[in-house]
């Protein structure tokens, strides 16, 4: 409990020192910085296992407190969009593939971990199962990862919002709770089967069917979304914890490289988005971003886009990769 709380500190620390220079996006990239740092440098840290699926329970309740009945009917418009998201997977998986398994002692089930863009958790998962080598392909998401939640906030940051007491004011109170419980309700519910992101659809579902239902609106407080920021942050940054860098130079080296091949292709086909069914460029990166699914939708309700979309599309990323990746497994065994 004291290692949370110590990193939650440090994460809070880095926070207010980047609200206070100026850094884009502050609340998320001051913790992530400060909790990375202290990381490599021998510091322990960690955060609850639950964070993410908090956070993304958050988030999906506020994509759709900001859901009408016209937004849902345009959901059948964005087939194009995730035709266009299915090919960009498979050049994904197919290059950093090839990529990975050419890289010296580097095992085909191991390349094919690091090759998928996001779902964590379930590759890790799959990788104990495979005996595979877990810590590389830990490092090699969490790399990614960081490097996606760095950079993506300081070209878009997050909006500035409220730091006073007022920032703590409910409008609500009781339509918020209410929406909470229904969301952690279903979001369980939907991990019992299996659903990917099941807290952010969870939090999707519960809110919509409230809102709708009773025609309810609300909002969080501003207070309550900066600091989903900063333990969004410190629990990202938590994976480094224990890391040391003279010893896994090769993995950062792979990582970097797959780093880049990944922006190259994203960007590539958030572009083709962009310019052939004419969505907002903005949004087409932060649809297409492969992996930070929470962060992403976070930029998406300040960056004045469609999270909606955003959140869609990262939904259908997981979903497609948590399909395809048991499929692969065997056709690579079979080779």
């Amino acid at each position: 409990m004291w290692l949370v709380i110590r990193t939650l500190l440090i994460g809070v620390m880095g926070s207010l020192i980047a609200h206070w220079i100026g850094l884009p996006s502050a609340w998320l990239i001051g913790a992530l910085i400060a909790v990375v740092s202290v990381a490599v440098g021998g510091v322990q840290v960690a955060m609850p296992a639950s964070t993410s699926s908090v956070v993304s329970l958050f988030l999906g309740i506020s994509v759709a407190l900001n859901i009408d009945a016209e937004l849902v009917s345009q959901l059948i418009n964005w087939s194009r969009s995730a035709i266009l998201m299915c090919f960009m997977m498979a050049a994904l998986l197919f290059v950093m593939y090839r990529y990975y398994a050419r890289l010296p002692g580097w095992r085909k089930e191991e390349a094919l971990f690091c090759a998928v863009p996001g779902n964590l958790a379930i590759m890790l998962s799959m990788a104990s199962e495979a005996n595979a080598n877990v810590r590389r392909i830990a490092l090699i998401h969490s790399v990614r990862l960081v490097f996606l939640v760095f950079l993506v906030p300081l070209f878009l940051p997050l909006a500035e919002r409220e730091v006073s007491w007022r920032g703590f004011y409910i409008e609500r109170p009781e339509q918020m709770l209410l929406t909470l419980l229904l969301a952690l309700i279903l979001g369980l519910l939907l991990q019992k089967v299996r659903v990917p992101a099941s807290m952010l659809v969870g939090g999707i579902l519960a809110t919509l069917i409230l809102k709708f239902s009773f025609d309810w609106h609300w909002r969080f407080p501003d207070m309550v979304m900066l600091t989903l920021l900063v333990f969004l942050g410190c629990a990202i940054a938590s994976r480094f914890n224990g890391l040391v860098l003279r010893e896994v130079v090769p993995e950062l080296k792979a990582a970097t490289g797959g780093l880049i091949i990944t922006l190259v292709i994203s960007s590539s086909f958030a572009a083709a988005l962009h310019f052939y069914a004419n969505i907002p460029w903005t949004q087409a990166m932060l649809a297409y971003a492969p992996g930070g699914m929470e962060v992403m939708i976070a930029i998406a309700m300040n960056q004045n886009v469609d999270a909606l979309f955003v959140a869609t599309h990262q939904m259908f990323r997981m979903l497609m990769m948590s399909m395809m990746i048991p499929a692969l497994m065997l056709l690579i065994k079979r080779r």
